[in-house]
């Protein structure tokens, strides 16, 4: 197939060839030369022939064997016609070698173009197979991408999934929490509602109360006037039992003794009104006390309730003095044994004190204040559990600050009887009640935990708490409490808070 572009080319090779050498004969042969321009179709042919010299009308060259005379006519024609002829002949051989170079172009176009067409051919079905193979490598990754693609939505499909049970399961816990939340609402409302009964109820307790003192009072007045009649009954029937004869020694012993229990009592009534007819520059001055340490050194060894007169204050004071105790001496400040006292007081009710001496009380944060202030006091507290169970702690230094420092605690050295461990609150921690929050806890202690106490973060101790009975004094968080003796919700039986200076 190659072969008939190179014959074409070796043509036209030979042809430049030729009219090159003929330029350089004209150039030869002196240098006239004539231009001869041929027009066929689109392509123009320019000849540059050589003039040459007109030669002899010689006879005998007409015989030779010239190939130039042979091609002369043997008429003798004129040069110029010669040449005539000539130039048509090469014309004409000109217009043959442009009909058989077209022929050969238009052969060289269609080998080309079945090349072209047959190289196009191979280039799409490498193109195709190239493509193909392309097209293969993408199914494969896109395969693969889309395998990769699955396997991460299942991925992502249990994710979800199990964010989804998750959910579920943190609402159904919040679901739980909140109705634990409302439970305890409801719960917290009706402890309010019986703590405001139990309250109510204490106050109707304290009115009958105070209203039973007052017949009592009015009782004691009956039973005096009572006395003074039957002392006058008695004068008569000891004047009847003198006239009487009796010969009964036990009779008569009897009576002696009823005239000198009545003489006796007639002395006593006698002084006693002397004494309150007397001026008063001629009565003798009454000791004053300042607690139960100096009643003891003056004489009394008797439990019960005295008066004293603390430094500071107005009106004396009823307290009760513990005799036996620890050598005795003890000023009680605070009282728990029935239940019989309301102890959900205020802060007022707490500065001031309330109950009573004999029984259950607290004496007062001011009181004990202006005790302490004075000189060294140590404390002393006594437990008893509803097990028949019983410990104390004392602590040597014991001082309460005033009402502008909240009523705050100052202790050292404890020495508590059953674990040497401090149930107290810390040092300086401040008082704190229903209606005056001073502790540490946003939970605000004294209406969670009941009482006036030194809650600090709400603590390890409260006896100011509710009175629980028996069989009902377990897992009382606002009970009476003290840590280290019967952990933190086992409610005491009985509680008391005592001082004493330390130097006695």
């Amino acid at each position: 197939m190659l072969f008939q572009p190179a014959m074409l080319l070796g043509g036209l090779l030979l042809v430049l060839a030729a009219v090159t050498a003929a330029q350089r004969r004209g150039q030869a042969a002196g240098g006239r030369r004539q231009t001869h321009r041929v027009q066929h179709g689109q392509c123009s042919y320019t000849f540059v022939l050589p003039e040459p010299d007109p030669c002899p009308m010689e006879p005998e060259a007409f015989g030779g064997s010239n190939s130039l005379q042979r091609d002369l006519p043997a008429s003798g024609l004129h040069l110029g016609e010669w040449r005539a002829q000539r130039v048509r002949q090469l014309e004409k051989m000109l217009e043959n070698n442009t009909q058989w170079l077209q022929k050969l172009e238009q052969s060289i176009q269609m080998n080309l173009r079945s090349e072209m067409a047959q190289a196009q051919q191979h280039v799409g079905q490498n193109q195709t197979a190239a493509m193909l193979e392309l097209g293969t490598s993408l199914v494969n990754q896109t395969t693969a991408q889309t395998r990769k693609l699955t396997a991460m939505e299942a991925q992502v499909l249990n994710q979800t999934s199990r964010m989804e049970i998750q959910m579920l399961e943190t609402s159904l816990s919040t679901n739980k929490l909140e109705k634990q939340l409302l439970l305890q609402g409801h719960l917290l409302h009706r402890l309010q509602g019986r703590n405001s009964a139990l309250e109510t109820r204490l106050q109707a307790l304290e009115t009958q109360q105070q209203a039973q003192m007052a017949s009592l009072q009015d009782q004691r007045e009956r039973l005096r006037g009572l006395l003074s009649h039957q002392s006058s009954a008695l004068a008569s029937l000891q004047h009847g039992l003198r006239a009487a004869n009796s010969n009964s020694s036990f009779l008569q012993h009897q009576q002696r003794q009823l005239v000198e229990f009545m003489q006796r009592l007639m002395h006593i009534m006698t002084q006693n009104q002397d004494q309150s007819h007397r001026p008063a520059s001629l009565r003798t001055p009454e000791r004053v006390f300042q607690d139960c340490a100096e009643i003891q050194h003056s004489g009394i060894n008797v439990s019960g309730v005295y008066t004293i007169h603390v430094a500071n204050m107005t009106e004396p004071l009823k307290v009760f003095c513990d005799m036996e105790a620890e050598g005795g001496g003890w000023t009680l400040i605070q009282r728990r044994q029935d239940g019989s006292v309301n102890f959900q007081q205020n802060w007022k009710g707490y500065k001031e004190g309330f109950g009573d001496p004999a029984g259950e009380h607290w004496l007062g944060n001011e009181v004990v204040h202006q005790l302490t202030q004075r000189t060294a006091y140590s404390l002393r507290i006594e437990l008893r559990d509803w097990e028949g169970h019983e410990t104390s702690a004392q602590y040597e230094h014991f001082q309460l600050g005033s009402e502008e420092q909240m009523y705050s605690l100052s202790l050292r050295g404890n020495k508590d009887s059953a674990t040497q461990k401090n149930s107290l609150a810390p040092q300086g921690t401040k008082f704190s009640t229903r209606d005056t929050d001073n502790d540490n806890c946003v939970c605000k202690c004294a209406q969670m935990m009941s009482g006036g106490w030194w809650f600090d973060a709400c603590g390890l101790s409260n006896l100011n708490g509710i009175y629980y009975p028996a069989r009902h004094h377990m897992r009382k968080l606002n009970g009476i409490r003290w840590h280290y003796f019967r952990g933190p919700s086992y409610s005491l039986r009985a509680t008391r808070m005592m001082l004493r200076p330390v130097d006695d």
